[in-house]
């Protein structure tokens, strides 16, 4: 059963070879194409001009976003960071009481799947624990 897989596999190799090598690249069509092409680079006027307008989110938070937030980083608490909540004694909660995260977090998630936007209206700027108690 090797010697019969080691020579089809050698068999598969030597067929994309030998198809390889007929590619053949038409130079002169991508000088073409290069010479009739915009030029895009980026000037530093430009980046300052950039820089100085910031792109801006126009919505505001949604529940469907605190939901992935809260799914994916809830363990970490970015999704109480996507609300707007105050960070001065919550960080270190999170980072180490492992269990009491999760719990925290479940229970964010849950708060929100079942009250909606009223709950979202909570979080902002709230730096309790447990926001949903």
């Amino acid at each position: 059963m090797k010697k019969l897989t080691l020579t089809l596999a050698f068999f598969v190799c030597l067929l994309s070879a030998g198809f390889a090598s007929d590619y053949k690249l038409d130079e002169t069509a991508v000088d073409q194409m290069f010479t009739a092409s915009t030029d895009v680079t980026f000037s530093p006027e430009a980046q300052a001009a950039f820089a100085a307008n910031p792109t801006t989110v126009t919505g505001g938070k949604s529940v469907g976003m605190f939901l992935v937030w809260n799914f994916f980083c809830g363990g970490l608490a970015l999704h109480r960071k996507y609300m707007g909540s105050d960070w001065g004694k919550l960080w270190w909660k999170y980072f180490c009481i492992p269990v009491a995260g999760g719990v925290a977090s479940c229970g964010d998630f849950l708060y929100v799947l079942i009250k909606g936007q009223d709950a979202l209206d909570n979080y902002d700027g709230n730096d309790d624990w447990f926001v949903w108690m």
